[in-house]
């Protein structure tokens, strides 16, 4: 997967189902953390990818040729939660229902709609959503087929949700913005990556970079997707893993991580972020993610991503008006060779 850098450790905090039980979490968390204090941070952090990832959705859906909708809301379901971990879970989250409204980002039509943390999702549109019991052992089909309802949506219109509030069922009218396809998840590796559809931001850049680089971090990876690189290198045949330093395949991850990193300082002008930002990052915080000698080739060096970064940003016409749209884009439609 195309990454933006790897860090050290290990985060404590995913007690979804990232695979790992929760003993193991905790054994990693200080003393005086719970359970509920671990669930309750991530929330927050599941909110703060949110509120960037759908700015930048959002605002570059100029640039992408895939479209889907956004409601300005973060859901989950029960059955995401480990086993062990579901008392818990129903104690901060409440799950009225085992579909249920984990964040609502501050500006957006669910906010706007009055929906609330913790209100459960009964319909969305015409469909009623399941009530099944959860599932036997974590899973994301739940929340998969939801966020795919959500995503159909009709855009710029308004959409009928029904929402259980206190033990009350309530019919609300969120609008809903069309931008970008993909979706944004914290996870619990030490890495920023893009799989072709998901955002993926380890929990630990969260800790460790102040939250104004996370859109530097986000347009990175949001840039992969939109440049179809998953698709364009698997057909380029290019590997991965072990071997992906080598040769043509290091060559063309490399060309992957330059396009990424190019497109990235147009997704934040259009997004309202400064556009410098992003050779600033690696000119400061950025820094430790270079790793030295022991760096993927596939990775310039932070120097030389800071000098690109500037560079690119410096190409952006002055006093243009966003969404500009920055003929790079093509790359999309173009076999890597």
């Amino acid at each position: 997967m195309p990454t933006t850098g790897i860090v050290s450790g290990m985060d404590w905090r995913s007690v979804r189902l990232w695979g790992l039980a929760l003993p193991l979490f905790l054994s990693a968390a200080a003393p005086s953390s719970t359970t509920r204090d671990l669930l309750e941070l991530l929330r927050r952090d599941d909110l703060r990818l949110a509120s960037v990832g759908e700015q930048l959705a959002i605002k570059n859906r100029a640039l992408c040729r895939d479209h889907r909708s956004w409601a300005g809301v973060v859901i989950h379901t029960i059955d995401q939660y480990q086993p062990m971990v579901r008392v818990d879970a129903i104690a901060v989250f409440a799950f009225p229902t085992p579909v249920a409204v984990e964040a609502v980002l501050p500006s957006g039509g669910a906010a706007d709609a009055g929906i609330a943390p913790n209100d459960g999702i009964v319909a969305i549109g015409d469909s009623r959503l399941t009530l099944d019991a959860p599932a036997a052992t974590a899973s994301t089909r739940r929340r998969d087929s939801v966020d795919r309802m959500i995503a159909e949506l009709q855009p710029d219109s308004p959409a009928r949700l029904v929402i259980r509030h206190d033990g009350v069922d309530r019919a609300v009218s969120v609008t809903v913005n069309e931008g970008c396809r993909a979706r944004f998840e914290v996870h619990e590796l030490d890495e920023a990556a893009a799989d072709g559809s998901i955002v993926q931001v380890g929990a630990s850049y969260m800790d460790s970079f102040d939250p104004q680089w996370l859109p530097v971090i986000v347009a990175h990876e949001l840039a992969h997707i939109i440049l179809k690189h998953r698709a364009r290198m698997d057909a380029a045949g290019v590997k991965y893993g072990i071997f992906s330093e080598l040769g043509r395949s290091g060559r063309l991850h490399a060309q992957a991580e330059s396009e990424a990193d190019r497109l990235s300082v147009y997704l934040l002008f259009n997004a309202g972020y400064d556009p410098r930002l992003a050779g600033a990052f690696w000119r400061g915080p950025g820094k430790k993610l270079d790793g030295g000698l022991f760096r993927n080739r596939a990775y310039r060096s932070w120097r030389e991503r800071a000098t690109a970064l500037d560079a690119e940003a410096a190409n952006i016409p002055t006093k243009v008006i966003a969404p500009f749209v920055p003929p790079m884009i093509a790359l999309a439609d173009q076999p890597m060779r």
